[in-house]
């Protein structure tokens, strides 16, 4: 043993390079030292016992744990000693763990240096950006509103109706371009901050598909959506960023399929794999699925290893006429890494496209109980002649605690209201599916109505848009419209609503509230731009309120302390301004001692219009935050929201 290990060192000893032997087990103790790493231990620090003491703490740690975890070892390991750094080789030798040193301080710092010099250069860009962003929002918000104001006007001539409505889709067009160069700039530098919050599935879903399903239609596409297992539809997490990469792949795969194709999108929300393990401390535990597909026109397979890159796109002859910057499915992934999910591709040229996300997310109890007890055990007649949507659908009626009687046609329908007669049962209500086989259920409807009396609940389901639907319906006795695909709390407070629970409830806070309009209202808007203050100006005078201008936030302290108490209702105020800024002014009306400047509502309504901007905004003090270009039903509803204007 003491021959073989006299050889080890012989060996080692005739090495050029430093080289250490550790124990590979325990407290990982330095048990040789070769001529070349004590020479160079001896130059740095004679009173060092060891070379690993001439190591910076976090890379001694780095060292040994490595040297203890043979199968998690990574490379390049790089150590500093000294001035120098040092790139280390493991190598296992019996007991010992061997540590080859070789000096790689050039190629050390000369990367540092490179990569220094892009990170000073990729801030400056960023700071670039966020200043253009400021100052192209600026005009664009006269763009925008000017166009809105003018479409708002009556007997607007029909070509002059088109060039407006162009206009505005082009101007859409130009924010979206400058939002995803401004998301990518701000991924790279890091500032883009996550905002877990409660989110309800179905909700998210909705506001998805008003975006998605118009894009869809435009092209002549059939855009169908599926639901997978749905274990909590309340979840903890960054609802506008999970909506923002079903938009961007949505968006993605309108774009690329032709007319007639088809669009899929399908959500569900299921327990973690093992496949997808929990993190230390981790409390995620479920896993939110996303998954697009389409019958467009594919990727190329050479190409697919690119598609996640900025500003990459497709060099084809189809892909060249179809707009883009190319930066959607770079910030998606970047949006799906920042969240610790996956994003996966699988695509075939000309056969269509399929992009799988699948997200961590933390699932949250929904507070429907109430809803639950007041309908226990109620009977639901249910017309559906489709097997699998009708028993899915019966099953979920169930398990909230209804009693469910399913039928398929007209006759089973009529026969079942019949039976209520000899039955000790009665139906609290009729849920029907929007086409039967068969039937025309505009004229069936009606039978019903008459059959069950006036005060009878008839709710639909449906995946259509409701609004195209809902007066024909409403005439042949439709109360209620329940979108598909099919969440239970919709279906829980789509029937609840028809409860007598329901009823005194309603009653109860009509009674309770007073109903206010926004006539008479006042409003002070701070704005410092003339053209803009002139918009603004417009779009609340068109609510009816009453308005007063502040150029700056001085001149806006100025006339809030001038005015009787109560005087001013709303303040909508600009951020950046000369003199005094929106956040300065904010925090002085706060601070002036009268009755109203703690409750007074004040707005932000500026270009800054990211989530951090959000958040300075409201720790200043203000109530709420509305982006340039203004957008005047968010105005109005802001408005209502704040000064008790009904809905």
């Amino acid at each position: 043993m003491e021959e073989n290990w006299k050889q080890t060192e012989e060996t080692w000893d005739a090495v050029d390079l430093p080289v250490v032997l550790l124990r590979a087990e325990g407290d990982c103790q330095e048990t040789y030292e070769n001529p070349a790493a004590a020479a160079l231990r001896n130059r740095v620090d004679e009173k060092a016992d060891s070379v690993l003491e001439l190591m910076p703490e976090e890379d001694r740690e780095e060292l040994l744990r490595q040297v203890q975890e043979t199968g998690s070892r990574q490379a390049p390991l790089f150590c500093h000693i000294g001035k120098e750094v040092y790139s280390v080789t493991l190598m296992n030798q019996k007991e010992c763990c061997v540590c080859i040193l070789q000096d790689a301080s050039q190629y050390y710092y000369k990367n540092k240096n490179a990569m220094e010099e892009a990170q000073l250069a990729n801030r400056a860009k960023t700071n670039f950006l966020f200043a253009m962003s400021h100052d192209i929002r600026t005009p664009m918000n006269a763009i925008v509103g000017m166009t809105s104001i003018a479409l708002k006007q009556e007997e607007i001539q029909p070509r002059v109706k088109d060039c407006l409505e162009k206009i505005q889709t082009a101007s859409e067009h130009m924010m979206s371009l400058l939002n995803d160069v401004l998301d990518m700039s701000r991924i790279e530098s890091g500032k883009i901050l996550l905002q877990p919050e409660k989110v309800n599935l179905a909700d998210l879903l909705h506001e998805i598909l008003i975006v998605a399903k118009p894009q869809a239609s435009s092209k002549g596409l059939q855009l169908q959506v599926l639901l997978g297992e749905v274990l909590q539809e309340d979840i903890l997490a960054d609802g506008v960023r999970i909506g923002q990469i079903c938009n961007n792949l949505l968006s993605n795969a309108v774009k690329f399929t032709p007319e007639g194709g088809k669009v899929e999108l399908y959500l569900s929300v299921s327990h973690r794999t093992e496949s997808f393990p929990l993190e230390n401390g981790e409390d995620r535990d479920l896993i939110l699925t996303i998954r697009v597909r389409d019958t467009g026109i594919g990727i190329a397979k050479e190409f697919v290893p690119h598609i996640f890159q900025p500003f990459e796109r497709e060099k084809s002859v189809t892909v060249s006429k179809i707009q883009g910057t190319g930066l959607g499915m770079a910030i998606t992934r970047n949006l799906v890494n920042m969240m610790n999910g996956r994003i996966a591709v699988d695509s075939e040229e000309g056969k269509g496209t399929c992009f799988e996300v699948e997200i961590p997310v933390k699932g949250l109890e929904g507070n429907q109980e109430t809803c639950r007890q007041s309908l226990q055990d109620k009977w639901i007649l249910f017309l559906d002649d489709e097997e699998r949507q009708g028993s899915a659908v019966t099953e979920m009626l169930r398990s909230l605690g209804l009693q469910v009687e399913w039928v398929k046609n007209a006759e089973e329908t009529v026969d079942a209201i019949n039976q209520t007669i000899f039955a000790e049962r009665e139906f609290f209500a009729f849920l029907t599916v929007e086409t039967v086989k068969g039937m025309e259920m505009v004229e069936f409807l009606p039978q019903v109505r008459s059959r069950m009396g006036e005060n009878f609940p008839i709710l639909m389901l449906s995946a259509e848009d409701w609004t195209q639907l809902e007066y024909l319906l409403s005439r042949a006795g439709v109360n209620a419209y329940i979108p598909l695909p099919l969440f239970k709390s919709r279906l829980l407070t789509g029937l609840y609503a028809f409860t007598e629970e329901s009823r005194q409830e309603s009653l109860r806070r009509k009674s309770m509230e007073t109903k206010k309009g926004l006539i008479d209202k006042k409003v002070l808007l701070v704005e410092d731009n003339e053209l803009n203050r002139e918009i603004a100006q417009e779009i609340l005078e068109m609510a009816e309120v009453s308005v007063e201008a502040a150029e700056n936030g001085a001149e806006a302290v100025e006339k809030f302390r001038s005015s009787p108490s109560y005087y001013y209702d709303m303040i909508f105020m600009d951020i950046q301004m000369p003199v005094m800024d929106g956040l300065q002014a904010t925090r002085a009306i706060r601070a002036l001692d009268r009755g109203d400047a703690g409750s007074v509502p004040i707005v932000a309504m500026t270009a800054n219009a990211f989530l951090e901007d959000v958040k300075n905004s409201l720790e200043a003090g203000m109530n709420g935050h509305l982006s340039k270009p203004l957008d005047m039903d968010q105005v109005h509803e802001c408005m209502k929201k704040f000064l008790g204007g009904e809905g």
